[in-house]
């Protein structure tokens, strides 16, 4: 996401993204603050999911984002035609080893479930400046996600409107591309509305465009591949903590199919993708 960062200057309608002190929560450099509770929120930028904002953001997708990643990468799209047996939102579910992803899924979306989805962010990251939180939100649809514990109302209030939602429940990017445990936020809030989880396995993200190392994709347009699963479903009864590893072994299971026909295929698309 930080093709999409820029460096000008605050505007009036910056009031509309401004950070919010947390409930019991200190003032920004003082003290340390409590975790969010779950039903409280620190940010709110309920202006993204607006009619003007939502079809200013269409164009922008269609005429710049998506033809700015055809012209940087060479993605293949694997799977998508789940989403024709999806009737209503889902929560979408992928392994995060770049700030490619995100973008990444959204081009290999159907065009009627981008128009639609929303992507959690960190909220302590792509909110903290305005100059992150406002593209974020217009150009992806970027809603925020707390990191430091308990999960707001906004991911339920939003799926109960018709967004589907794009998660990464390893709860930020992999260092070394490698898997890491999945956090339980995404497999709650899917058992809580009762909507399906789509799994996902990105590949070639990491290559292409690894943390703390490049902020643009390597050049050479380099090959990504998304690979989407059959949608999951919670069993009646069932805990967020035994849903948890049913959406991992669903993504691990799509990472290393994928993995197998790149190797049979003599390509390589970064290190393999192995749990902790």
């Amino acid at each position: 996401m930080t093709l999409l960062m820029s460096n000008s200057r605050p505007t009036r309608w910056l009031d509309r993204v401004r950070r919010r002190t947390p409930a019991g929560g200190g003032v920004p450099g003082g003290g340390p603050r409590r975790p969010e509770r779950p039903g409280k929120q620190a940010h709110s930028n309920d202006w993204v999911r607006s009619r003007p904002a939502t079809a200013l953001r269409a164009v922008l997708q269609r005429a710049v984002l998506i033809p700015v990643l055809r012209a940087e990468l060479r993605t293949e799209v694997h799977g998508a035609d789940v989403f024709d047996r999806i009737d209503g939102p889902a929560v979408i579910v992928a392994n995060h080893s770049s700030h490619l992803d995100t973008v990444i899924l959204l081009q290999a979306l159907p065009a009627r479930m981008r128009a639609r989805t929303a992507a959690a962010a960190a909220a302590d990251y792509f909110f903290d400046v305005w100059w992150r939180a406002i593209p974020s939100g217009l150009v992806i649809g970027a809603f925020p996600l707390e990191r430091r514990g308990g999960v707001s109302s906004t991911p339920g209030e939003l799926l109960k409107q018709g967004w589907s939602l794009i998660w990464f429940p390893e709860g930020g990017r992999s260092y070394d591309g490698v898997l890491r445990e999945f956090k339980k936020g995404a497999a709650y809030v899917a058992l809580e509305n009762d909507v399906p989880v789509v799994p996902v396995a990105l590949r070639g993200t990491y290559d292409a465009m690894p943390p703390k190392k490049r902020n643009w994709p390597a050049p050479g347009r380099p090959r990504v591949t998304v690979h989407f699963g059959e949608p999951l479903r919670g069993i009646p009864g069932e805990k967020a903590a035994a849903f948890v590893p049913r959406i991992q072994d669903a993504v691990v299971k799509l990472l290393a199919e994928a993995e197998a026909e790149d190797r049979a295929a003599g390509r390589s698309s970064g290190p393999r993708h192995r749990r902790r």
